[in-house]
């Protein structure tokens, strides 16, 4: 009897989940970022894997900075954390949240919520208060025990993608302007005209891929010192999409069913939408 031919197949290259490129063994630690003129120029905003840009009170915008693969020594200014944070960052599982503070309802909500606080007040006093709280997140990062990183539902694909050609995206946030330009394979991000350079190093910020989610924005029904409402961002639902990467502009819906569920992008036909690695 003749023996059964055998196949080969090739096994599947790992990547890491959060990146799409090599693996990482560290564990994900988020930072709430300052993003006002007062704030300017941020530090460490380039070393960032994910940077979600955020509304909060007044129209104004916030970001919260997601490190996975590198730590920088020096990030900041840090601010303190907002509702938005407590539903959106389990889903990277148990992530560190570094933050200046937060009012006494959202520290509930951290406290309850998958997330390892991580609290600093260091100040650089060679910046005016409160827009100088600067942290060693290498040095948070071996300090503290934390989960390693596990899949929140993204893809990633080398290939680009069908979609209409866009050089050029600009999203409003708040009050807030945010240009992306294509040159080169990534795009320079620019916040209201003005590229985003690093105050130490210079390092020009740049993304390989730019996700506009479209969410539903309410008051969680607490107020900043001057009486205005905070505002919280809905990450648990869907929404329409719109994912740009390698010059293309790909269109979608968004879906996520829980805090602790992945956060999904779609093509209208139920594809996945990869981004870049």
């Amino acid at each position: 009897e003749a023996p059964a031919p055998t196949t080969t197949t090739k096994p599947q290259k790992t990547t890491d989940p959060l990146t799409g490129g090599e693996v990482s063994g560290h564990e994900v630690i988020a930072a709430k970022v300052e993003n006002i003129g007062a704030a300017r120029p941020q530090v460490g905003l380039s070393q960032a894997d994910i940077t979600f840009i955020q509304e909060v009170e007044g129209a104004q915008t916030r970001l919260l900075a997601v490190y996975h693969s590198r730590f920088p020594k020096r990030l900041g200014p840090i601010r303190s954390a907002r509702s938005t944070d407590v539903q959106l960052l389990p889903l990277f599982g148990k992530p560190g949240l570094v933050y200046s503070g937060a009012n006494s309802s959202v520290q509930r909500k951290i406290d309850n919520a998958s997330i390892v606080p991580i609290r600093r007040s260091t100040r650089d006093s060679r910046r005016v208060a409160p827009h100088n709280v600067f942290v060693n997140l290498d040095k948070i990062a071996k300090s503290t025990k934390l989960a390693k990183a596990k899949s929140i539902g993204w893809t990633f694909n080398d290939a680009a993608p069908r979609g209409a050609t866009a050089n050029a995206v600009k999203v409003r946030v708040g009050h807030d302007t945010f240009d992306f330009r294509y040159s080169s394979g990534r795009y320079t991000v620019r916040w209201n005209g003005s590229r985003y350079a690093d105050g130490d190093s210079g390092t020009i910020s740049k993304a390989d891929n730019v996700v506009i989610m479209k969410v539903r924005n309410h008051p969680d029904g607490n107020r900043d010192v001057r009486g205005a409402p905070s505002v919280q961002s809905d990450t648990v639902g869907t929404g329409a999409v719109t994912i740009h990467r390698d010059g293309r502009k790909i269109v979608g819906r968004w879906e996520r069913t829980k805090a602790s569920a992945p956060l999904r992008f779609r093509e209208k036909s139920g594809d996945a939408i990869a981004l870049k690695p």
